[in-house]
């Protein structure tokens, strides 16, 4: 056995003896013959030799040497703590980390770590892969008063496959909300009711059939974690968030404070998402640090979600309505009308007033979508209004 390992020796050396000088020496350790190459590698058993006999191999340019050394020490654990994404592990995120999901071309648009998004209409976009445990950090500002918008947690991979194929605007998982100080008197003013079931300093809570124990205070509803601290900034002016999502718990720190969060979250993994929500909106230095595990795959039943390309309705023509059958006007709720016309356009007044007026996207024989995905379905002589409100044609 040792006349081989000589042998062995002396047939590698001979081969590679010529380019050894450009080459690297990489200590092997032994016992249990695993060489750690320094990048997620490991090297096969091979027999031990004594100490100060060397095999030189050449593969990629790397020259390892068998010698009796000490193990390596072991890479120092990464321990959470606030941070503004600067460290170990954290890496700045751009345009190419972000995939659309059922956005506009252009509403989000990317310089470098820079986002600014449209708000239009409601909708994602997410990171290229799903997640398990991360810390996440990023600055934003909200550039109209009462704006909306948020940041997902543990996007649910299905849901997200169902935005991207058309059907709804949100996902399932955890909304870190992202709400501008003027929100709750908009809110009070045009439904006249009291904004007490939300603040605009940081709210965390599951969006759809999604568990989690919201930590003190909690919304009346008692799903909403609400935040212990008002630290949120208002209108043209960067608030940063610092999100820890780890085994089943999501923490959020609002301009360096803890605030709010929740635990026993199930499911624990999914997509990070940054939400369109009707109002323009910033993001910057959006950093991300991953912890193990570091790959997640997606579920057994889902083997690829689509990458839709949507175009801005506006930027396109309408889709006639000539000879449909919902052409002319509706009423409901009183005082509303919704009138549809040969060349596509659907017009909302109150009373006199016209409150918007958008194009037809999609029709079928009986039903119409118009842009923002407000859907009209005729049944019989009533006309359902995105499913909410019954209209009827004037007698």
């Amino acid at each position: 056995m040792h006349f081989l390992k000589r042998i062995l020796a002396m047939l590698v050396f001979v081969a590679v003896s010529s380019q050894g000088a450009d080459l690297e020496r990489i200590k092997y350790n032994h016992p249990g013959l695993a060489v750690d190459l320094g990048v997620g590698l490991w090297a096969w058993p091979m027999p031990e030799f004594k100490a100060g006999e060397c095999v030189h191999a050449l593969r990629r340019n790397i020259q390892v040497c068998w010698e009796e050394c000490k193990p390596a020490p072991p890479r120092p654990k990464i321990v959470p703590t606030f941070s503004k994404g600067i460290g170990p592990g954290w890496v700045q995120l751009t345009g190419k980390d972000f995939l659309n999901v059922n956005c506009w071309t252009d509403t989000w648009r990317w310089e470098g770590g820079h986002v600014w998004c449209t708000g239009n209409p409601t909708g994602v976009i997410r990171y290229r892969e799903p997640l398990t445990n991360f810390e996440f950090s990023c600055e934003w500002m909200h550039k109209k008063k009462g704006g909306n918008s948020g940041v997902f947690v543990w996007a649910k991979p299905r849901s997200i496959l169902n935005l991207a194929q058309g059907r709804g605007r949100l996902p399932q998982g955890i909304e870190v909300q992202v709400l501008d100080l003027g929100y709750r008197e908009i809110y009070e003013a045009r439904f006249k009711k009291p904004g007490n079931w939300f603040t605009s300093h940081g709210d965390v809570f599951p969006v759809g059939p999604i568990k989690m124990k919201p930590f003190p205070p909690v919304a009346p509803n008692g799903r909403r974690s609400f935040p212990s601290k008002k630290t949120t900034l208002g209108i043209n002016q960067w608030n940063h968030y610092y999100v820890r999502a780890i085994d089943g718990e999501v923490r959020l720190w609002v301009n360096g404070v803890e605030v709010s969060g929740g635990n026993a979250i199930s499911p624990a993994f999914g997509f990070l998402c940054l939400e369109s929500e009707g109002a323009p909106i910033e993001f910057k230095n959006i950093r991300l640090r991953k912890l193990p595990p570091h790959k997640t795959k997606l579920p057994a039943d889902i083997k690829k979600i689509p990458v839709p390309i949507i175009e801005n309705p506006a930027n396109r023509p309408a889709v006639t309505l000539k000879g449909h059958a919902l052409l002319g006007t509706w009423h409901y709720k009183g005082t509303y009308t919704r009138e549809f016309l040969a060349d596509g356009r659907c017009i909302l007044r109150n009373g006199k007033e016209v409150v918007w007026t958008k194009k037809t996207v999609k029709k079928t024989p009986t039903s119409v979508t118009i842009e923002g995905g407000y859907h009209h379905a005729l049944e019989g002589d009533t006309l359902k209004i995105e499913n909410r409100y019954k209209a009827k044609r004037p007698k």
